[in-house]
Order: C-alpha cells, then sequence, then structure tokens
C-alpha cells in the first residue's frame, strides 16, 4: 500500500472523455464616431440651420451693395435668397449679423479660477453668451434655383478665403443655436 505523498503505479483508466475547445475572441475595436460623409445625394459635411437673417453683398467686379435674405447656415456655407441671378462660380462679398435674440434666454457655464490664500480655486459660474461680432465673409456661388413660395431665386453658395476669427465666430454661432434648440425641446 502507498503512503501518503505517493502515487500508486498501475494502468491508467479513463472513464469519460472530454473534448474541450477553446476560443479566442476578437478585442471589440471602439467605437469611432463618423463625420457627416458627402454623398451622392448629400454633399454637405458640416450641420445645417434652418436660421434666415439679413445679408447685405457686393458681387465681386461689380460696383454697389445690395441685400438679400440668408437661410440654411452652415460652417461651409449659406443659401442666399435674392431677385438677382448669378452664374455659377461668381464671388460674393457679404456683410451680415448673426441673429442673437436666442441669447437672451441661454446661459452657458463659464468656469473661472478665484485667488485664495489655499490657491487657486476653479467656480463654475452660469453666464449669457456675448453677442455675435459682424461678419465679413466671401462665397461663391455653387448652384441657383428658382423657389416658387419665395418668388425669388435661391443661390447655394460655399466659403472662401475665411478668415480664422470669423470661422470662429460662426462655429461658436452653431454651437450656441443648437444648444438653445436642444433646450427649447426639453419639457421642464
Amino acid at each position: 500500500m502507498a503512503g501518503l505523498g505517493e502515487q500508486e503505479a498501475g494502468p491508467a483508466r479513463i472513464n469519460r472523455m472530454a473534448i474541450v475547445f477553446f476560443f479566442n475572441r476578437k478585442k471589440k475595436e471602439p467605437k469611432r464616431l463618423a463625420k457627416a460623409q458627402p454623398t451622392a445625394t448629400q454633399k454637405r459635411s458640416s450641420f445645417r440651420m434652418p436660421v434666415e437673417f439679413d445679408v447685405s453683398f457686393t458681387l465681386r467686379g461689380r460696383p454697389g451693395r445690395r441685400h438679400a435674405v440668408a437661410n440654411d447656415l452652415s460652417a461651409g456655407g449659406l443659401r442666399l435668397i435674392s431677385d438677382e441671378d448669378f452664374l455659377p462660380g461668381s464671388v460674393l462679398e457679404l456683410d451680415f449679423v448673426l441673429p442673437d435674440a436666442f441669447l437672451a434666454e441661454l446661459k452657458v457655464e463659464k468656469e473661472v479660477y478665484e485667488q485664495t490664500p489655499f490657491g487657486l480655486r476653479p467656480e463654475t459660474l452660469k453666464v449669457q453668451p456675448p453677442p455675435f461680432h459682424p461678419m465679413q465673409m466671401n462665397a461663391t456661388v455653387l448652384a441657383t434655383f428658382f423657389v416658387p413660395s419665395e418668388k425669388a431665386l435661391a443661390h447655394g453658395m460655399k466659403f472662401v478665403e475665411v478668415e480664422s476669427s470669423m470661422q470662429d465666430e460662426l462655429q461658436r454661432f452653431i454651437h450656441l443655436w443648437q444648444l438653445h434648440y436642444l433646450r427649447s425641446r426639453q419639457t421642464p
């Protein structure tokens, strides 16, 4: 008889057979947010806003200021409603002020730092955003079509030669407008 810690020698007996399969799971890749990509039917890669405002413009190479109404604003361009017809590729110098009436009821969080005996301490305040600066941008005409309800021509415009300060102000407007829109849809 074998003692503790010793094994008995003898034939090995297998009563049951088990087959085990090991599968290697593929690691899940983190989901990436897809940027809006232009397609054959949708050529825009930026969010469009149905906002309407007045625009003064000058057609390059032609003297005189004219007035029109803009709508469907995005970071890349706008739709200009006018009674004038422009050839595709025409460049207009646009002057406008973005609508800011909605800012009166909008509060955003702003983090400020206060110097205390214990060092700088962050504090979050709710403040009203400042009004928008006047915009001066150039845009080229991409397409023109007739709008029966307006009885006027609509021009699809793309911003060109945009200064970074104007692009920043446009992005700020779009962000605040979206924030206002989302907050106003929520029920209290």
